[in-house]
């Protein structure tokens, strides 16, 4: 039966098959992320798989920082290192990474009935609200000073309660008491931002009902406070001085926070939040811009959906990248780029770091695969081949692909190198142009070839005619060759498997 050919295009202009992209560094540098490029051949209906790491940084971009200061008057030898330090950890915290930069300030003692504590006293109070003004927390920190306290324990519940839900605290006797916490106290934490109370205490914590004093202690308990910080989503940095119990220790475990110690003086208060900071859990994520920007050609799923680490740990994911069945050819590009805790990742200049992305796409190709076997049923049948893989043309003309053909009765193995020549044809012999999605496509490629154990043997040629019928397991290969210096494979109507051919614009 006539043929008529659409198009015949034989030489060396082949693009690379499956590029993927290399990082520029290999060490992992934080904050970074591999590969810092991508470039894919996929051809429609397809996708590929590229794995993916988020090297996080030692600090979270975004941070808001409520510091919680222990104002009892054991804190008296600690409160002028606070006060000393607060400017360089400031400067520190941005220099190691956070662009924007947010800290406010609160203090507690407890509250003002013997023998918790004295009627000057306070169980919470935000002294200064947060801010990305450096002077001005600096101002509050400064005007911070100690009081007298009763009993040993304090109420770091209650002031880690209020600053996670500025409830208040109406507390006996009823009606205005000198107990009473005032509501709106919340530091108002960003929502995009990394949050974080910072608490520094030397002293065990006051649960909710102790007893001791005129009536139950008033303050939140551990269960509240923790369910607070949690749903608030507010990591918590423990301090702990000489003193201090475990109760930080169970708080930073239930929020993904950290503890540090510090000296009996706070000398190294600094030193300990930096550390501790770099301890805390971040939600890692990634977005894309690539069906956004394509209009729907390239899509982009990344599993799993998030990881959690601790700041300066690598975060490992895989990325589908997949193309529409009815893709138009051509050159698509987009990007990636990944979150932490929401935010965007930022490089040491504040600029967001992306992955480019760039997708080709052959507009007229042959694709599929399956296996083939010998017509027989039952224990007779027996598969004569495997095989998949696909050719196309790129818009500059140029071939890609790559075929895999497993002949298993014959022991022969043989895979594309490059793909040199693809024609399209289409039967009914009429002389006009074949319309698109010919039925017949013609391969020439080369390839290597192994026979049995054999070594491969490489500079072979094959000689493939692909036929789409319409129908899975009704498409043929109508003849393949396959000529080595060695000697030469011929096989003829395999019928089986399924092929698309897609030559034009598709339908």
């Amino acid at each position: 039966m006539h043929r008529t050919p659409k198009r015949l295009i034989v030489g060396g202009a082949v693009a690379a098959l499956m590029l993927m992209g290399t990082a520029a560094s290999a060490d992992g540098d934080h904050p970074g992320l591999t590969p810092e490029s991508v470039d894919e051949v996929v051809f429609p209906g397809q996708s590929v798989d590229i794995d993916k790491t988020v090297h996080t940084p030692n600090l979270p971009p975004k941070l808001d920082m409520c510091l919680i200061v222990d104002l009892s008057g054991s804190y008296d030898d600690d409160l002028p290192n606070i006060k000393a330090l607060a400017g360089p950890l400031w400067d520190d915290i941005v220099a190691g990474g956070v662009t924007d930069l947010q800290a406010g300030l609160a203090s507690f003692i407890d509250f003002p009935f013997e023998v918790w504590g004295t009627p000057t006293t306070y169980a919470y109070r935000l002294d200064e609200q947060l801010t990305g003004d450096k002077v001005t927390w600096l101002a509050a920190v400064n005007g911070m000073a100690v009081d007298f306290l009763g009993d040993g324990p304090e109420s770091q519940y209650e002031a880690l309660y209020q600053v996670a839900t500025g409830d208040g605290n109406d507390v006996p006797p009823d009606g205005d008491s000198p107990g009473d916490v005032d509501a709106g106290q919340q530091c108002d934490y960003r929502d995009d931002a990394t949050r974080v109370a910072v608490l520094t205490t030397d002293a065990a914590f006051h649960n909710a009902d102790d007893g001791g004093g005129p009536f139950p202690y008033p303050g939140a308990s551990a269960a509240d406070t923790t369910a607070a910080l949690q749903a608030a989503d507010i990591k918590v940095i423990g301090l702990k001085a000489p003193g201090a119990g475990g109760e930080l220790d169970a708080l930073a475990a239930a929020t993904g926070g950290a503890v540090a110690p510090t000296t009996s003086n706070s000398s190294d208060i600094a030193d300990a939040i930096l550390a501790a900071l770099e301890e805390i859990d971040v939600e890692v994520e990634m977005d894309s811009d690539c069906d956004a920007v394509t209009g729907g050609v390239i899509d982009t799923t990344f599993a799993p959906d998030s990881l959690v680490v601790e700041n300066g740990e690598d975060a490992v994911f895989t990325e589908t990248i997949s193309v529409a069945a009815d893709a138009p050819g051509g050159v698509y590009e987009c990007q990636d780029w990944a979150l932490i805790d929401g935010e965007p990742m930022r490089d040491d200049e504040g600029e967001i770091i992306y992955e480019t992305k760039t997708i080709l796409v052959p507009e007229n190709f042959v694709t599929g695969g399956g296996h083939i076997t010998n017509g027989e049923k039952g224990k007779n049948r027996a598969t004569l081949l495997n095989f998949g893989g696909n050719a196309g043309y790129m818009e500059d003309g140029s071939l890609v692909g790559h075929w895999n053909f497993n002949f298993q009765q014959d022991g022969v193995k043989i895979q594309t190198t490059e793909i040199t020549a693809l024609q399209f044809y289409d039967f009914g012999g009429d002389p006009a142009p074949p319309e698109a999605d010919a039925d017949t496509a013609a391969m020439v490629a080369a390839a290597r070839v192994r026979v049995g154990n054999n070594p491969w043997e490489e500079g072979c040629t094959v000689h493939a005619v692909f036929v789409d019928h319409g129908e899975p397991q009704e498409d043929s290969i109508l003849s393949f060759d396959v000529d080595c210096a060695t000697g030469a494979f011929v096989w003829d109507d395999l019928t089986g498997g399924n092929i698309q051919i897609h030559d034009g614009t598709k339908g």
